[in-house]
């Protein structure tokens, strides 16, 4: 006795087909890296191809439908086409059911189970011809030889991939989300595997990964991050590499709470990798966290699914549901991949170096490589390729390039390629590492894991780097505070009088200092009149990070003038004074020279007028520091230098430090109305200490990213018709080596660390800079 049944060709609206995911035929599993990569399938077998055509007259309105009997041995199909009155050539897709002249409505109904069709024929009587790649896939997704059976008999059957090597036509049959392929003559198994996994077996039952919903910030967020990362390498931290297996036998539906191989992979990479990175940043200073991923994934050739994103939540969502839309298929050849990687990150190595960066400041570059088996290109030249793909990875980049292999298959796959590749780069002096992670969940996600602990501490070593090495300090005595502060008959001093002492002041000039032919220093009179000495107290009244400050007098006749605040280093160094005074002076000098640029920017920007037309924006203003030089009468006399400039004293706000060198940004608590101000072009008041924060991004960009202008400290001056920020003791931090001013200059880490943290405003914004950071 024989059956019947049907199959629909055509075309509809893509909303009234059903989801079918096709298979890519018998090379997608035998020809991927994994558990049985190598298995090749045997010749299909023939069928005996009889036709008869059968027009049937129907109306005008009506397509014509002709009948298509097909018989393959014992079973015969029969196949309806509906023609249109011009039809066109038939072109099956392989991932689509294609109605031709139906409406969307009756070729949805046509797609019924062949339950509902004449069954005639007990199951146990169909012939399937089993093939040592079809036992074996059967075994692993837990397929009976009956349930192809069954799928034959009440399956919906369809048109699959031909054999990529011969060309020859497949079937595949699909029934209760089993997808059963099979040779022309719909005899031979070629592979099957579970379409969609309500009938997973216990215990293998996937774990839902919820996406994280995006809000408007995070896509500016992401948007300014791109941006950064395209136009601002030099501030990446570090940049990993995934290349992701996608070879066939990824669909295995092995790995427990898991749908497949390929969701295991994308998942744990997404909650184990990159939502740790996430949620274990500060987010009040690591806010910008310029690192870059880019994934490869591995079938025959590598193809490149993510170039240089963004680590944020929405690459995370991305991963997570990548397995939805990626079709494990093909070989899983490890060369394509590996080289397609390697070419990526020397061109990244290469464009930084013409940048004129140096290693130290390069960021960390991390391969990660994830296979569930051995190379289907596993020939030994293709071993020699590998090797010295890590060989140059490894000796260009030495301790800036980690490697880690992850083999995810049963205990006794073939992972002995993983293991030379991670034992070479070792041998190397790089940081390489393989984990097996069996079938195991828990261990796949300890290994994705790891991998984040290592970057987080490369991110947290290269940052550091640009600080400079623990010195010894003075030893020193802070001066006691209170109501006597001031009193010099508590507070003891040293005086120096023009009787025994030659006692100069001197400014630096900067325009001299340019050429380095020329003494910087020019002598200039004293601040009072009729001064014959100085005064300079014992013990620091303050400290910074690199200076003591000191109380320092000018003296008429033995009495107190003016008072000023003398700076000396806070560490014991080999640096000669002038040396010392030389970059202090300087580097305020030239943040001077940055600050009534910026003045001129602010006075010209339309967005930052004040909305009362009597007001003016607050200006920012460097002091101008001297030296005092004191030289012991005689031939051997001691001489001594003393950094003095003017004391901020008045009705200022109190002293404050709005920036460092070290990536320390202020954070914006309450602010006094006082401290506010209106602009015409917004409504809301802006705090006066925007223009402060803002002074170092403009820098930055008007220097063509070369420098910013940190370490802002300084008082509020309030006192006059506008209001002025007065600084003092800047840093200057500097992209290129040559150019470093000082030891508070902490290089490109330096720019990194402020950009990590800096937050732009309504002033970045006049000011037409492109977002740096959070917004205000």
């Amino acid at each position: 006795m024989s059956m019947k049944e049907s199959a629909y060709v055509g075309s509809t609206d893509s909303n009234d087909v059903i989801d079918l995911c096709d298979v890519d035929d018998d090379v997608d599993d035998t020809g991927g890296a994994g558990d049985f990569a190598g298995t090749q399938p045997s010749k299909p077998l023939k069928g005996i191809l009889k036709g008869v055509d059968d027009d049937v007259e129907r109306k005008d309105s009506a397509p014509k439908r002709r009948k298509k009997e097909l018989h393959f041995s014992e079973i015969m199909h029969e196949v309806f086409y509906y023609e249109t009155r011009s039809p066109a050539p038939f072109e099956a897709d392989d991932n689509e059911v294609q109605f031709i002249g139906e409406s969307s409505a009756s070729a949805a109904n046509a797609l019924k189970p062949s339950s509902q069709m004449e069954q005639s024929k007990a199951t146990a009587e169909y012939t399937v011809l089993s093939s040592r790649h079809g036992r074996a896939r059967r075994e692993q997704r837990s397929i009976s030889k009956h349930d192809l059976k069954t799928a034959i008999k009440y399956g919906l059957k369809l048109p699959g991939n031909p054999d990529p090597r011969s060309g020859e036509k497949r079937w595949k049959f699909i029934y209760q989300g089993l997808v059963y392929v099979t040779d022309a003559a719909c005899k031979k198994e070629i592979t099957s595997y579970r379409q969609n996994y309500q009938n997973t077996p216990p215990g293998m039952e996937c774990e839902p990964v919820d996406a994280v919903p995006i809000t408007c910030q995070m896509k500016e967020k992401h948007n300014e991050l791109v941006r950064v990362l395209k136009d601002e390498q030099h501030l990446i931290t570090g940049h990993t590499f995934v290349i992701v297996d996608q070879s066939g036998s990824m669909r295995n539906s092995d790995v427990q709470g898991f749908e497949t191989r390929s969701h295991a992979a994308y998942r744990c990479l997404g909650v184990d990798f990159i939502k740790q990175q996430l949620t274990s940043r500060n987010p009040d200073q690591a806010d910008l966290f310029a690192e870059a991923v880019s994934v490869i994934e591995m079938r025959d050739d590598g193809d490149i699914l993510l170039a240089r994103v963004p680590m944020d939540w929405i690459l995370y969502n991305h991963l997570v549901d990548r397995p939805t839309k990626s079709r494990p298929c093909s070989h899983g050849n490890y060369s394509q991949s590996l080289q397609l990687a390697s070419k990526l990150i020397f061109q990244e190595h290469s464009m930084l170096l013409s940048d004129g960066m140096n290693h130290d400041d390069m960021p960390n570059f991390s391969l990660v490589f994830l296979s569930d088996g051995r190379p289907s290109d596993s020939e030994r030249r293709h071993d020699q390729e590998r090797i010295d793909i890590l060989t140059n990875l490894a000796d260009s980049l030495t301790n800036k390039f980690s490697f880690f292999a992850m083999g995810v298959g049963a205990p006794a796959a073939d992972f002995q390629t993983l293991r030379d590749m991670v034992d070479h780069i070792s041998e190397k002096g790089g940081v390489g590492s393989f984990v097996h992670t069996g079938l195991s969940k828990a261990k796949l996600s300890q290994s994705f894991s790891k991998v984040s602990s290592v970057l987080t501490s490369h991110r947290t070593t290269l940052l550091q780097d640009g600080k400079p090495a623990p010195k010894a300090k003075k030893g020193y005595k802070m001066r006691p505070t209170g109501k006597t502060v001031g009193l010099s008959s508590i507070f003891p001093s040293t005086k120096y009088n023009a009787t025994s002492y030659d006692i100069r002041r001197f400014r630096f000039d900067k325009d001299k200092a340019k050429g380095n032919s020329q003494d910087p220093w020019k002598q200039v009179q004293f601040v009072g009149n009729d001064v014959n000495g100085v005064e300079v107290e014992d013990n620091p009244f303050g400290k910074g990070a690199e200076r003591l400050a000191y109380r320092f007098y000018e003296l008429k006749e033995g009495k107190r003038l003016k008072c000023f605040v003398a700076k000396d280093s806070l560490h014991q160094t080999e640096e000669t004074k002038e040396a010392f005074h030389h970059t202090f002076c300087l580097v305020q000098s030239r943040a001077l020279e940055w600050a009534d640029r910026y003045n001129q920017a602010i006075k010209l920007s339309p967005l930052l007028k004040p909305a009362d037309e009597c007001l003016k924006a607050p200006q920012l203003r460097f002091l101008c520091p001297s030296v005092y030089s004191i030289k012991q009468k005689g031939r051997n006399g001691e001489r001594k230098d003393y950094l003095v400039e003017v004391k901020l004293e008045g009705k200022f706000h109190k002293f404050h430090k709005w920036n460092s060198n070290n990536g320390f940004v202020s954070k914006s608590k309450v602010v006094d109305a006082g401290q506010t101000i209106e602009l015409k072009a917004g409504s809301e008041l802006v705090p006066l200490e925007q223009f402060v924060h803002a002074f170092t991004h403009w820098v930055y960009e008007a220097s063509q990213r070369e420098i910013i202008v940190c370490d802002l400290q300084g008082v509020l001056n309030q006192e006059g018709k506008h209001p002025e920020f007065i600084l003092t003791d800047p840093a200057i931090c500097s992209r290129r080596p040559a150019n470093r001013l000082g030891k508070t200059d902490m290089g490109l880490n330096g720019i990194r660390r402020w950009a990590s943290s800096h937050r732009c405003g309504a002033v970045c914004k006049g000011l037409n800079l492109p977002c740096l950071g959070r917004v205000y």
